[in-house]
């Protein structure tokens, strides 16, 4: 039985993993359901220093496909002086600055790009002004992948000087973000590019979770009391949030209601 399924957040049908992103009956965002596997604390003793040390809590069916660039597993420093100023005895700031391409973006575009691969994909891509050019780039450089990054024709060229250094094509929209995104989107569905921050998206969102899981075990498996999370598009934060509570569903954790967001 596969570990994955993919289930509507809207009407809650279930289908097969495959490379889709839509309900086919009511259109809304399709989620990563698992059926997870029996793990300890023991199972991620002594693995790799990458967010892949958690392979079996993400949606990789197969290891031989996962493109990996040594992302993850970043400092949990605590931040000694800036908690003595806000009278905080235990404050930690996990550093994921320290990623290859200097960003969280790397979790997600490992996982995508991964999962493009296990799809059987030709190439991927992204809409991106920045960090997740570079992330899809380098994922993609990695494993050999055609990469096109979509972005407004009038971007600064330092924004994204990183991705086409790693060889990236730069596909310059006459327009916004949200035209780039739109073009995007209908050129990855229409071309099978596997697109990862829209139809590749239900796998994405799955590698930001890795946040939760590294800070859990770098708290020695505890539940943080307090966890302030940037927001964008609150993506990044829904996904934390699915980490914790995933740690508690297999009895890594204990009831994390309590944490504060």
């Amino acid at each position: 039985m596969a570990r994955t399924s993919l289930q509507c957040r809207e009407c809650k049908k279930e289908y097969e993993t495959a490379f889709k992103y839509i309900c086919d009956d009511c259109f809304g965002p399709l989620d990563v359901k698992y059926n997870f596997p029996t793990v300890s604390k023991d199972t991620f003793s002594n693995r790799e220093h990458t967010y892949w040390r958690y392979f079996e809590l993400l949606p990789i069916e197969n290891k031989s496909n996962i493109i990996s660039i040594d992302a993850g597993m970043t400092p949990l420093t605590k931040a000694e002086n800036l908690g003595k100023k806000l009278g905080l005895n235990n404050l930690y700031i996990k550093n994921d600055s320290v990623n290859p391409t200097f960003s969280f973006k790397d979790r997600p575009a490992g996982v995508a790009i991964s999962k493009a691969k296990e799809f059987g994909l030709s190439a991927v891509g992204c809409a991106s002004t920045g960090n997740l050019a570079s992330a899809t780039a380098a994922h993609a450089a990695k494993g050999g992948f055609p990469c096109h990054v979509f972005a407004p024709s009038d971007i600064e060229m330092a924004k994204i000087a990183q991705a086409l250094s790693y060889g990236a094509n730069y596909v310059a929209v006459d327009g916004t973000y949200d035209d780039a995104n739109r073009i995007a989107a209908q050129i990855g569905d229409s071309k099978g590019i596997g697109i990862v921050n829209i139809n590749m998206r239900s796998h994405y969102v799955e590698g930001s979770k890795t946040l939760a899981y590294e800070v859990a075990e770098q708290l020695d498996w505890s539940v943080p009391d307090q966890l302030i999370v940037p927001v964008g598009s609150g993506a990044m934060l829904n996904a934390i949030c699915k980490g914790f509570e995933e740690l508690q569903t297999v009895s890594l954790l204990n009831d994390v209601s309590n944490m504060h967001m």
